[in-house]
């Protein structure tokens, strides 16, 4: 079994003035490759302060298994809430601040949109833009899924276990409904440019009824999500570059006009476009702040 996941496994070490850490990424058991994106473990220490976690249209299990680390919530007072165990981070429209100040190592499960809901086995609709200590949902015991993490180092051991329990989590009642993965799918696929009605309508469903089911096995809405694939889409253009045809952009990822794209980044990304891309970006999903 485990020799199966290793083929699955990717790693990848990055060394820079940003810092040193290793990550391995491990694609999906064909079980779970319709609600998991992939899995991921990252280790190391950055040089920076604090990063800011970018909307990305997915939810996160986070499981720690090293130091502790920080979520930051804006205040005033600004608070640092520790992260110790397991949380579960839903989908965001909007940015994340964390802080590692020593080092990481950390496991993750990224879920696409649909993909909390037959795991959770809940109504997703108040966990929009939340992170949650994941036993406050399930009970303490799904700490042991820590523990039995942390008795092995052996990355591929550890992907296998967490696969594992996902499998036994998922709940016949809990099944997506067809119209709700048919639009995520649509939604993923036109990087966020389809009209909310139009595909309302290739489903059967009125807008509003569409929206209930996202509400409920998504946690937002279906034109809330093409915003985030939208400035996703956006993001993957600019790349690293600093000369920017801005409004060629925002013509081109479906955008009213230049202000509307510049809108929506400082929605999402907590910065206008031109300081966004004066930031060091450790991945394609965050930004250092400093």
């Amino acid at each position: 079994m485990t020799h199966a996941i290793a083929n699955r496994v990717s790693v990848h070490q990055h060394d820079s003035p940003l810092g040193r850490w290793t990550v391995a990424t491990c694609r999906p058991t064909p079980a779970l490759a319709g609600m998991v994106s992939a899995l991921w473990f990252g280790e190391g220490q950055v040089s920076y302060a604090r990063d800011r976690i970018l909307p990305s249209g997915q939810s996160q299990l986070l499981i720690n298994l090293g130091p502790t680390q920080y979520r930051i919530v804006a205040g005033p007072p600004e608070q640092r809430v520790p992260f110790r165990d397991i949380w579960y981070s839903a989908l965001h429209q909007g940015p994340i601040d964390t802080e590692a100040p020593h080092g990481n190592a950390l496991l993750g499960v990224a879920f696409n949109a649909h993909g909390g809901y037959p795991w959770l086995a809940e109504d997703l609709s108040g966990l929009a833009d939340r992170i949650i200590a994941l036993a406050d949902a399930l009970g303490d015991g799904v700490l042991a899924l820590r523990e039995q993490l942390l008795e092995t180092d052996d990355i591929v051991a550890r992907f296998d276990r967490v696969e594992r329990w996902l499998q036994a989590r998922l709940r016949p009642h809990a099944l997506v409904h067809p119209a709700v993965r048919w639009a995520v799918d649509r939604i993923e696929a036109s990087a966020g440019q389809i009209n909310v009605d139009e595909l309302a309508r290739q489903t059967g469903y009125t807008r509003k009824h569409l929206n209930m089911l996202f509400q409920r096995q998504v946690g937002l809405g279906a034109k809330a999500l093409a915003r985030v694939h939208r400035f996703k889409s956006a993001l993957s253009l600019l790349g690293t570059r600093f000369e920017v045809p801005w409004a060629e952009l925002a013509q081109h990822c479906g955008y009213y006009d230049q202000s509307h794209l510049v809108r929506d980044f400082k929605g999402f990304s907590g910065y206008a476009p031109s300081e966004f891309l004066r930031r060091a970006r450790p991945d394609s999903g965050s930004v250092v702040v400093r």
